[in-house]
């Protein structure tokens, strides 16, 4: 029986002029959305390839010069590295076009991020950009409540919730039949429309997608389908809740109000204000500051060691001699510049720990404080499983920042030889090693936060049904 009673509430939403509004739209949205980010993918990695060749070109020249010149053009341009787009970024486009895509990295500087997409073609950040994370979290959970608000009023109005409440069957299979067929419903377009929308990313000749990104895009799948359900659960627990389609659908545009426009926002202001996080100006301030410190000790010693073993009278020397002295005096200058640049990043390392602290602080606060919606879970994790989020920002900084301290210690290395060779330079190569069980473990807490919601949604809907008045 309960099967039939499935069947026939699945029908009723499968023949209402609204879902077939709401199919059509989800299939239009993302094919559209992944074609736009299709194009700023091609764009993006255009412009990577583009800065990678002109800056490659430019530091082999200073490279080929070598000695004292060589090194003195990479103190001076630095090595110019532009982020590579990600491959998944067409479906979650996430901080992609608002982090710097660019960082210059130069001896004893601070590495900072630059000319974001947003900021090289401001049309994407007047107009936005509609990826499939946009199109879930804000059309469709819309589309959700538009297609439930009345699954169960509606059907009061209509009457013909009292013939069903007349079947020998329990008031709890009639209750259960009522919330699987509606949830079956809602994910049907949805399914229809995410498989869509990867067919037409993994089709495209110019997009590598790999068994990693397959992966991540299935659990991108599941965390979508548990976001919907959300929407779904608490749609059906507002329907049962009320006697008129009118009441339940004002109800629950509210409630989607508060979950995707409020306490997303309130948490943030909240949280910036309990746990403030010092601005990056300032922190490059600070690394200013002690990178003159440092240069001052390191030319105080150098000066300290010239005063303890002077040259009485330089023409009275042999060339055995003076290469001798020059050669001493360069290994003294050397030590002690790479003393005082390793002083220098160790303090920088602890400045920047502690704003990554601060950091982490006031996101777990504004991620808590969120709990009770939806909308932020369903936010950092996508972004997460996307590699388009704040996690990938981190470790690439991580690692750029590592290889700062492997170009100023081989600098240091050659500042004092006229003579240096520069052919054993290393390029700076990224590549994310994550693996997806160490994204899902960062992200358990949210994806536990979307089922813990989806049950309490489901459990009211349940009870509340149970006790409906169907006369």
């Amino acid at each position: 029986m309960i099967g039939r009673l499935i069947q026939k509430g699945l029908l009723n939403h499968l023949l209402d002029h609204r879902f077939v509004a709401i199919f059509l739209l989800c299939a239009s949205l993302s094919v559209l959305g992944v074609y736009v980010g299709v194009q700023n993918y091609l764009r993006m990695r255009q412009q990577h390839q583009t800065v990678t060749h002109k800056n490659r070109e430019h530091v082999q020249k200073s490279i080929e010069r070598g000695g004292w010149r060589g090194v003195t053009d990479l103190i001076r341009m630095g090595i110019l590295w532009n982020r590579p787009p990600e491959v998944l970024s067409p479906l979650i486009f996430g901080l992609s076009g608002k982090v710097g895509q660019e960082v210059v990295m130069k001896h004893q500087r601070m590495v900072l991020f630059e000319d974001s997409l947003f900021s090289v073609d401001p049309v994407n950040a007047l107009l936005g950009v509609l990826d499939f994370r946009f199109i879930v979290k804000v059309i469709l959970s819309l589309c959700v409540l538009l297609l439930i608000h009345d699954a169960v009023c509606g059907e009061k109005e209509a009457g013909t919730l009292r013939l069903y409440a007349s079947y020998p069957v329990p008031r709890s299979t009639l209750a259960l039949a009522k919330l699987i067929g509606s949830t079956v419903a809602v994910l049907l377009p949805f399914a229809f429309a995410y498989t869509l929308a990867v067919a037409v990313l993994t089709l495209h000749p110019e997009l590598d997608v790999k068994g990693q990104d397959w992966a991540r895009m299935a659990v991108l799948m599941v965390l979508f389908g548990l976001y919907l359900t959300v929407f779904a659960a608490f749609g059906l627990w507002v329907s049962s809740a009320t006697h008129r389609r009118m009441t339940a659908f004002l109800g629950l545009l509210g409630l989607w109000t508060v979950w995707i426009f409020v306490l997303p926002d309130l948490a943030v202001r909240i949280a910036q204000w309990v746990v403030p996080v010092d601005s990056i100006y300032a922190q490059e301030k600070q690394r200013d500051a002690l990178r003159w410190t440092a240069m001052k000790g390191s030319r105080d010693e150098r000066e300290a060691y010239e005063s303890r073993n002077p040259v009485a009278d330089w023409e009275a020397l042999t060339d055995a001699q003076r290469a001798r002295i020059l050669e001493a005096r360069a290994a003294a200058f050397g030590s002690i510049e790479a003393k005082w640049n390793a002083e220098l990043h160790a303090r920088v390392a602890e400045l920047r720990a502690s704003r990554r602290n601060q950091m982490r602080r006031q996101q777990n606060l504004a991620l808590w404080l969120s709990a009770l919606s939806p909308y932020g879970a369903a936010t950092f994790t996508s972004m997460d499983l996307a590699r388009t989020g704040i996690a990938r920002h981190n470790r690439i900084e991580d690692a750029l920042n590592t290889y700062l301290i492997t170009l100023s210690q081989f600098i240091s290395s050659k500042l004092f030889k006229g003579d240096a060779d520069l052919s054993d330079f290393s390029w700076f190569v990224y590549e994310d090693t994550e693996t997806l069980g160490s994204c899902l473990s960062r992200n358990a807490f949210h994806i536990l936060n979307l089922a813990l919601l989806a049950v309490l949604g489901f459990a009211g809907a349940f009870v509340t049904i149970l006790r409906y008045d169907v006369r």
